[in-house]
């Protein structure tokens, strides 16, 4: 099964059952795919919707961040450039910016070794062509690396305005 949508929280147990409580009662739609340490891993319906209803309410504290998903890929940074690349065609206006956010590790596919994090980004961005704005983008082109049940590496691509994502903590994507 996948998942659509990524819920990072205060770390705990207790902060887990509190989080995915509150997530039920707003989103109703939710099931949980997979989760780790402060990270809940979801499948709902529509997860643009989600996070405009999460932002719609009062949130509680525990919630760091709430990522919608648009595509889950082999992390290697080849197959994320590609499909970057795809989407940010579809999705970001000709007259838009964008910067590219990546959190977690890629790999190089004929290597299977890490990908040094600027590497990673200078080769994603290469792909989008559409004008950088590191400081204000209208879009972000997101990346994350997350473990499927405990072992499996993925990488989640996400194409959205900056207004997208809810970050409650840090207030950025």
């Amino acid at each position: 099964m996948s998942f659509n949508l990524i819920i990072t929280h205060e770390q705990g147990g207790e902060n887990y059952r509190a989080v995915l409580s509150e997530l039920r009662r707003l989103l109703g739609d939710l099931t949980v795919v997979d989760t780790g340490p402060s990270v809940i891993l979801a499948k709902v319906p529509d997860p643009y919707k989600a996070v405009d209803t999460l932002r719609g309410a009062a949130l509680s504290p525990l919630i760091y961040r709430v990522v919608p998903v648009d595509v889950v890929l082999d992390p290697f940074v080849e197959v994320v450039a590609e499909e970057a690349g795809r989407l940010a065609e579809e999705k970001i206006p000709v007259d838009k910016t964008y910067r590219v956010t990546l959190h977690g590790r890629l790999y190089w596919r004929e290597t299977r070794l890490p990908a040094h994090t600027s590497d990673a980004i200078r080769v994603i961005a290469e792909r989008v062509k559409r004008q950088v704005s590191l400081t204000h983008p209208d879009y972000v082109v997101y990346v994350r690396c997350v473990k499927l049940y405990h072992r499996r590496r993925l990488a989640t691509l996400t194409v959205a305005p900056v207004e997208k994502f809810l970050s409650l903590k840090s207030g950025k994507p």
